[in-house]
């Protein structure tokens, strides 16, 4: 199948308990600000996209308690974020300056520094997720459930 994207990126596969597309593989295409969702059922192929608020790099489906693993190319780290994740959370490495569009100088007004967000899997949206501490400007994300 062939798809007319401009930047497709980081791909994962959807958690089953997930509230909308479980079991689907996920392709992000960042600088187009969307998702694409594929589904395998009995044979038959079957893509949604979800457009998206901001530009994302990469997903990670909470799937309960654990730990949120996030990559910072620019400080050159692996930065662990802890906390009660909601068995539904969806947690997104924003990165404004990567969107189509985006100044050749960024951060700028209207696109500042990456970081972390929350998306709605049924509008697109993207909100900043609160956090305390030291600035996160994640890149790459993994999350890891308690026990495994």
């Amino acid at each position: 199948m062939r798809l007319a994207l401009t930047d497709p990126d980081s791909n994962s596969a959807v958690p089953r308990h997930a509230p909308r597309f479980g079991g689907d593989f996920m392709l992000t295409s960042q600088a187009d600000k969307q998702q694409i969702f594929a589904s395998f059922g009995h044979g038959a192929k079957r893509l949604r996209v979800l457009n998206l608020s901001q530009s994302v790099d990469d997903t990670a489906w909470a799937t309960g308690d654990g730990l949120l693993f996030a990559t910072d190319a620019d400080a050159d780290t692996v930065d662990v974020v802890t906390g009660n994740f909601a068995e539904s959370s969806i947690f997104v490495a924003v990165t404004p300056c990567d969107a189509a569009g985006a100044p050749a100088t960024c951060p700028a007004p209207g696109f500042p520094p990456n970081y972390l967000g929350m998306l709605s899997p049924w509008t697109g949206h993207v909100s900043r997720a609160l956090l305390s501490g030291p600035r996160l400007d994640p890149k790459g994300m993994l999350f890891l459930p308690s026990g495994d």
